[in-house]
């Protein structure tokens, strides 16, 4: 290792990660390069609490979406060998792939812009865990399905993981292999990044391997487990030490050159006009007068971030095997240690104040079922979680919108959302958004109207939609029957959401119900039949 830091800037580094650097919790290996060396580089925790084994640079870790920029640069060399047209019909490649009215290019499952439903929440709906195995034909029966888009092509970016495990078939239909030796030849190989492959078989043996865990709400830590034989959006293992070799090739160019390269630098511009801000696998921000270029990824309990600061020349990569880390804000506090003089301050907050009688109400948290009672008096604001839980008051933050319950306690921010509902961000072991809830209710007799079996051809799967007990609730494959919580008229929310913000829109033909459109994050208005 090259190191340039002396031992103060070491310790402010190693103060990021105090909360992770001990023996009995999961934690983070991190990689610092300035101008394509590495300065910087440390494990903190534990790769394997059940045997005690340490975190190091060398230690392998999931990646999840980071492996996008990886599964984006085999389709840049695949443009530059002139075997694939980023603006041909992706059928061209894969015939299996769903056909719509509409067109959708390579470029559009680069860049998030086809419109297609998203993989992992098609399977949630359909019955299906995510600890389950779900491999590569899994993901392409649940693709290939799809009936309608969320949107036409080019009209919005809504990320969608679908697209990259098509990309991934796009690499081994023109190729004839696939993406794992496709990467392994032409990225992996020539860097010299001997830790790094696609893991495309969940039963492989992977040694010096980081194991994924959650944390307990009454502490402690449990497994969180990951068996992936799929790749293209995820399932990329390496080590930061790999990752500093990657992060250099965007200067040197040794895999791909130029060429490639200048693919790679690609964004997309809407229909609308709008240039959004992903690119090939890469996400382009501003970060304090910075151009922050990286990508982010969340699988089970691992968490990772890699990325640049241009034009400083930085480069970080945090990789972590618990739920509850943060690589992302872990890399931009480094970045504010190490360029402290050559940054700009953050502008100004430039959100609305929502004043604290806007905010009190009751608020849905979704993955957990729970209820946080928000009460305002004489301008303060009280939170209570839970119909059992103590009052605790709230202090504002400097931040607008953003409340702390104690001196190091719980903070909850605030944002004003789609069709002006207020949300919230409540952070504790593992951040918590939660709706406000709408002063909307239904009787009994009202309730049984929407009784009944209800049928998707996309998903394959009957949902059970029945009254007990003066509550409506719905049952489907394999998951915990849940409450349905009156949203608006013919409006319901999944009290636990098996997909954030799951929705329920009841659809009325004849003054019947006659089926309902489902929504969630990364998918919209899957249709269900009533079952006659």
């Amino acid at each position: 290792m090259i190191s340039e830091l002396n031992p103060q800037v070491q310790k402010q580094i190693d103060a990021v990660f105090e909360k992770w650097d001990r023996p009995d919790s999961p934690g983070c290996a991190l990689v610092v390069t300035k101008d394509n060396e590495i300065i910087y580089e440390r494990g903190y925790g534990a790769a394997q609490l059940e045997y005690g084994i340490p975190i190091t640079p060398d230690t392998i870790f999931h990646v999840a979406s980071v492996s996008k920029q990886f599964t984006t640069m085999a389709i840049a060399f695949l443009v530059a060998d002139g075997l694939v047209d980023l603006d041909a019909p992706i059928q061209q490649y894969v015939p299996a792939a769903p056909k719509f009215t509409e067109t959708i290019t390579v470029r559009h499952l680069v860049h998030h812009t086809s419109g297609l439903r998203d993989q992992w929440a098609l399977l949630m709906l359909a019955g299906w865990r995510m600890d389950d195995v779900i491999t590569k034909d899994h993901l392409m029966k649940i693709i290939t399905r799809q009936q309608e888009l969320n949107f036409a092509p080019g009209e919005e970016f809504l990320y969608s993981n679908s697209g990259y495990t098509l990309l991934a078939e796009i690499v081994e239909k023109v190729t004839g292999k696939t993406l794992r030796a496709f990467a392994k030849e032409r990225i992996f190989k020539p860097l010299g990044m001997e830790n790094t492959h696609f893991h495309d078989d969940h039963e492989e043996i992977v040694k010096n391997r980081a194991y994924s865990y959650a944390p307990r709400q009454e502490g402690g830590w449990r497994k969180s487990v990951l068996s992936y034989a799929n790749v293209g959006a995820t399932s990329l293992f390496t080590t930061v030490r790999d990752l500093a070799k990657w992060l250099a090739n965007f200067s040197h160019g040794q895999a791909g050159g130029q060429d490639v390269l200048a693919v790679m630098e690609n964004r997309f511009t809407l229909n609308s006009g709008e240039l959004i801000p992903y690119g090939f696998g890469l996400i382009h921000e501003d970060y304090k007068g910075l151009q922050e270029i990286g990508h982010s990824g969340t699988d089970a309990g691992f968490r990772s971030w890699c990325g640049r600061f241009k034009p400083r020349g930085l480069g970080i990569a945090v990789l972590a095997n618990a739920a509850n880390a943060l690589p992302r804000e872990s890399a931009r506090k480094i970045a504010d240690i190490l360029l402290a003089a050559k940054i700009k301050e953050e502008p100004k907050e430039t959100a609305a104040f929502l004043e604290p009688r806007e905010l009190a109400g009751t608020y849905l948290l979704q993955r957990s079922g729970e209820r946080l009672f928000l009460s305002e008096e004489n301008g303060a604001l009280s939170m209570r979680l839970g119909e059992l839980g103590e009052t605790e008051k709230l202090r504002p933050l400097s931040k607008v919108n953003s409340y702390e319950a104690q001196p190091g306690g719980e903070i909850i921010t605030f944002s004003v959302g789609e069709g002006q509902e207020i949300q919230c961000l409540y952070q504790r072991q593992i951040p918590a958004r939660g709706r406000k809830m709408p002063a909307y209710s239904l009787d009994q007799d009202q309730f049984a109207a929407y009784a009944g079996n209800y049928y998707s051809p996309e998903l394959d799967d009957t949902y059970h939609i029945f009254l007990e007990k003066g509550e409506l609730k719905v049952s489907f494959r394999r998951h915990p029957t849940l409450r349905l919580i009156p949203w608006g008229p013919h409006r319901f929310l999944m009290e636990k959401a098996i997909v954030v913000d799951s929705e329920i829109e009841f659809e009325i033909t004849a003054e019947q119900i006659s089926g309902f459109r489902l929504h969630g994050r990364r998918v919209r208005n899957i249709l269900f039949e009533k079952q006659r």
